[in-house]
């Protein structure tokens, strides 16, 4: 259960106190526990739909664990970002709760902050742009990097606006926009399996109540039908 595997993993990070050594054990703890739920599946301990979910929990926490880590790193390289907060998003096998021994995650990144903040406020300031870009690189490496310990996750955000092409982070007013103005059709579709999974809470509630809006709105038959 979830519950069970937040408490080993809190057990398993206590005394870590250097990001690395977060890391290496955050990557530890992925390993093994997708050895012990594979066992179980194999076994027939438990379903297939029961190992997705646990394969999708174990994620979720080691998501979780890993933006906390980089947070920290973040904030004393370039200080709090006034008003400065983050949700990530899941999607694909990872939001709809059906994760494989071999998935990938799918991820968005998205932001907000206060809009007459021009700069972070610690020891070397920047603007908004690439504090939240330099967070979000830095937790696609946290999270798939191969290091000596191997990988959380591999890591996959072609399914954030504009896709490869766009910025790695996104402004949750932006995110709104896109989804409302210019998403394709199989983006809406994409966003039918989207939860957030970490971040502030507040933003994580104002961005679900936004995709819920988008999926309620009205759709264009005739595009749906030519687009399929």
């Amino acid at each position: 259960t979830r519950d069970h595997l937040a408490g080993r993993l809190k057990t398993f990070l206590t005394g870590a106190l250097h990001y690395e050594e977060v890391l290496d054990r955050l990557r530890i703890f992925a390993a093994e526990q997708r050895f012990l739920i594979g066992i179980r599946l194999l076994t027939g301990a438990i379903s297939g739909m029961q190992a997705g979910r646990a394969f999708t929990d174990l994620a979720d926490l080691l998501i979780v664990e890993a933006l906390a880590a980089v947070e920290r790193e973040i904030e004393a390289a370039h200080g709090l970002y006034p008003g400065g907060r983050v949700a990530v998003m899941g999607m694909g096998k990872l939001g709809s709760f059906e994760l494989t021994a071999a998935s990938d995650v799918d991820l968005i990144v998205l932001y907000d902050y206060d809009d007459e903040a021009m700069e972070s406020q610690g020891p070397k300031p920047i603007d908004a742009t690439r504090y939240f870009t330099r967070l979000t690189q830095r937790l696609m490496a946290a999270l798939s990097a191969p290091m000596a310990e191997g990988v959380i996750f591999e890591v996959d955000m072609r399914l954030r606006p504009s896709g490869n092409k766009g910025p790695v982070a996104t402004h949750a007013g932006a995110f709104a926009k896109y989804q409302r103005g210019d998403a394709w059709t199989w983006e809406h579709m994409a966003l039918s399996r989207a939860r957030t999974i970490a971040g502030d809470d507040a933003l994580r509630e104002a961005v679900e109540a936004e995709v819920s809006a988008v999926l309620a709105l009205p759709g264009d038959a005739k595009k749906v039908k030519a687009e399929a």
